[in-house]
């Protein structure tokens, strides 16, 4: 393991049970998407591997990377038998693991997506057997391919570590076919000392990054009960949402939704069972009647649930927070 997780509570912890109800369950062959919402809930960072093998360069974005050994220095992934990169992971003697950081959500849709010029629009520098090394990265491993595994419809490789770097930074998380950044856990919160020095302008933003991150998973959070009551869950709210603004094809989605090129074909299957969306003969996706109708009683939910939250606030807290998310968005 990279890191020991506290094998025993501490001393004053008292035992707790969470009564949860299952929102599905059942066998892995009745309903195979439902069963990778599930593993959806195990939340996992980011990373991109990447390999060359001649001239040609592969990369594709990996939430399966674990370590195995510390020594021998030995990691995995795995790859599916159909991707078109098999060949080039096979062949190639090394390849590369680049470990996202918070702010890397572009490129985690460029090497998820498999967007024809990934390489070109992100940076990077040739490691050891040529396999490209991100920029902006918190950690690169760079690997001799070791061993190969069968793994049902994967392909499970295995790479020595022969080189590896660590730089400052937070890493990028997925879980629930979203994207998440890391938070200290509030029970492990320690309170300030003193009261800390004014921050860089860097620092600031970093940290307001975070916080607007953190507040918009809370209240994401807060709102999944009207979401639930209207048998919508959040990659088909985004869905819904992106929708709205006109017919669009599944690349694009992936790319205004921040969600995987996975995750919104199974929104869309969802929405289409339901009767939501209608596709033409171009491959372009639209709202049905009754999509626009779910759209609308949504957007009335929401409206609702953001005035109770809102309620209380210092009207010029507020008119100043729209001001600099209004400068945010025009830059």
């Amino acid at each position: 393991m990279k890191q020991g997780i506290p094998a025993s509570p501490p001393p004053d912890a008292q035992p707790v049970t969470p009564q949860r109800v299952p929102l599905e369950a059942g066998q892995p062959a009745d309903d195979g998407r439902a069963f990778r919402r599930c593993l959806g809930q195990f939340a996992t960072g980011v990373t991109v591997v990447t390999a060359r093998h001649g001239d040609q360069l592969a990369g594709m974005a990996v939430n399966s990377f674990a370590a195995v050994s510390l020594s021998p220095a030995l990691v995995l992934w795995s790859i599916r038998r159909e991707s078109g990169s098999v060949p080039d992971f096979l062949q190639a003697s090394h390849f590369a693991v680049s470990v996202l950081a918070d702010d890397q959500v572009q490129a985690s849709q460029l090497f998820g997506s498999g967007h024809p010029q990934r390489f070109e629009l992100t940076g990077w520098t040739p490691g050891l057997g040529g396999a490209p090394l991100l920029d902006g990265a918190i950690a690169h491993f760079e690997c001799r391919r070791a061993t190969v595994h069968e793994g049902g419809d994967h392909l499970i490789l295995i790479g020595e570590v022969e080189r590896y770097a660590r730089f400052d930074g937070s890493p990028l998380l997925f879980s629930q076919g979203r994207y998440g950044v890391a938070q200290e856990h509030p029970s492990q919160a320690e309170s300030a000392a003193a009261t800390p020095a004014p921050a860089a302008p860097q620092e600031v933003g970093n940290e307001l990054l975070r916080d607007l991150i953190h507040a918009s998973q809370r209240l994401s959070l807060g709102f999944e009960q009207h979401r639930q009551a209207l048998g919508l869950g959040v990659p088909t709210a985004r869905v819904i949402n992106r929708l709205h603004e006109g017919p669009v094809d599944a690349r694009a989605l992936v790319r205004s939704t921040l969600l995987g090129p996975e995750d919104v074909a199974d929104a869309l299957a969802n929405l289409a069972r339901l009767g939501l969306v209608e596709t033409d003969a171009a491959g372009l996706t639209r709202l049905s009647t009754s999509g626009r109708d779910k759209h609308a009683e949504l957007e009335r939910r929401a409206a609702g649930y953001m005035a109770d939250e809102f309620q209380g606030m210092d009207a010029a807290d507020l008119a100043a927070f729209r001001r600099v998310l209004s400068e945010l968005g025009r830059r």
